[in-house]
């Protein structure tokens, strides 16, 4: 523990302003230290962590294994950009592309390593635009890709994300379409919503000008809701049919946190490209960005670059991250503990305390309704903030654009994939307990 004039005075600094309030910190708390599912904060607080720093520490805070290989990597190599390449880039991809080879079979993919989602976000785009030589895009309403410029855009989830920017932003609009939010649940493919509908209609309006379709495998942001391999099949069979890219955007889904180490592996298509993100740095900043040999080739070296991206160390979280995902055997435990999870909160549904349980592996939604079906954005609030004065971390997700076809309330569910079972319940009694109370 810190001395107490230390503590005091990180306590002093928290109040004076020095940090931009645009991130929208969850709480006023300052973490001390963490581990496993658990923070400590400097206040003395010791925090139950279903957030995971947004669905990154798949591991847990601070597993061993990647502690270990970020002390020992920086003893080594720190930086060297991409000046020339390092060991521990070749061993991550070459992790990668076995896991991709067992996915997608057939040819070998290549890695292009980033410092974020959202930035690879923009270089899978780019690689599209390049490969296919066209210039549109399509995404789907509900969707999240990110906060830069192009990422924002295409981008469907909250308007607070892009309300702000949108005389800028409207040119790069001009050549994205929105396809309506994958809501499959029971649809039959005939609603006049019908995501696929949509899509098709899009297509066929900008025949031969769509390089690429992004899709997220379960929505993030928008509210958590996984796609259906029907849905997926469709999607699959209008890309083939337009010569369309598919980007899937794996950034949230990715590293086992669905149950399957991508999420594409749910539904049963192939996409062009993957990023992932988040649980591949095992903490660190890290993403990449994943496609066959042939299509990387299509660039010519120096169309695309990074200062950072790929950096020694967080290449070496990375790869212990996904080595201790493979060896504890967490995919499989996301994906059994998630059955568990679901089916105890089911008897909330049936109570009607809440309208909906929903997701995959360790990546699950609860939504909350008002009576009249609107999303209960005030209730989701209330729970997150009673569940964290009992010390328990929440997040809320659901989509908030003015549209009833989009929009939800959502409260999300993602701890570490390896977080002890009697943390986990204690974690799921105290939601339950706030759920019934905050009415």
């Amino acid at each position: 523990m810190k001395p107490q004039h230390v503590r005091e005075e990180i306590l002093a600094l928290n109040e004076r302003g020095l940090l931009a309030e645009v991130l929208g910190f969850e709480t006023t708390e300052v973490a001390l230290k963490a581990y496993g599912a658990e923070v400590t904060t400097y206040s003395g607080r010791q925090l139950l962590d279903f957030t995971g720093g947004i669905a990154v520490h798949a591991c847990g805070h601070n597993h061993p294994a990647i502690v270990t290989a970020i002390q020992s990597q920086a003893g080594e190599v720190l930086h060297v950009s991409d000046i020339m390449r390092h060991s521990p880039q070749l061993k991550l991809a070459e992790f990668l592309q076995n896991r991709f080879c067992e996915a997608l079979a057939g040819e070998p993919f290549a890695f292009l390593f980033m410092n974020s989602g959202s930035e690879a976000i923009d270089a899978a785009a780019k690689l599209a635009l390049r490969a296919t030589g066209r210039s549109k895009f399509i995404s789907f309403k509900g969707a999240f890709h990110g906060r830069t410029m192009f990422a924002s855009a295409l981008s469907h989830s909250k308007t607070i994300h892009w309300h702000g920017y949108e005389t800028f932003l409207s040119p790069l609009r001009s050549r994205i379409f929105n396809a309506p939010a994958p809501r499959c649940q029971g649809c039959s493919m005939h609603k006049p919503d019908c995501c696929i509908q949509g899509l098709e209609q899009l297509l066929e309006a900008h025949k031969g000008e769509v390089a690429a379709i992004f899709f997220e495998a379960q929505q993030g942001e928008g509210g958590y809701f996984p796609l259906t391999s029907l849905m997926a099949h469709e999607m699959q069979r209008l890309a083939n049919a337009h010569d369309a890219l598919l980007i899937a955007d794996e950034i949230q889904t990715g590293c086992g946190r669905t149950g399957k180490w991508f999420g594409f592996e749910h539904l049963g298509l192939r996409p062009d490209i993957v990023v992932l993100g988040k649980a591949i740095g095992g903490g660190l900043p890290l993403a990449a960005v994943a496609a066959t040999q042939s299509l990387m080739g299509k660039w010519t070296p120096g169309e695309h670059g990074t200062t950072f991206g790929g950096n020694p160390v967080a290449c070496a979280a990375g790869l212990a991250a996904m080595e201790t995902i493979a060896n504890e055997h967490l995919v499989d435990r996301a994906r059994e503990l998630g059955e568990k999870i679901k089916a105890r909160l089911s008897n909330l549904v049936s109570k009607k305390l809440i309208a909906d349980v929903r997701g995959n592996g360790l990546m699950l939604g609860i939504e909350l309704r008002y009576t009249n079906g609107h999303p209960d954005y005030d209730r989701c609030e209330r729970v997150k903030t009673a569940a964290r004065e009992r010390d328990l971390l929440l997040l809320t997700c659901g989509a908030r654009v003015g549209d009833a076809t989009v929009d939800n309330s959502t409260i999300r569910l993602i701890p570490p994939l390896n977080i002890a079972e009697e943390a986990l319940w204690k974690g799921i009694t105290i939601l339950e307990d706030v759920l019934s109370e905050q009415i």
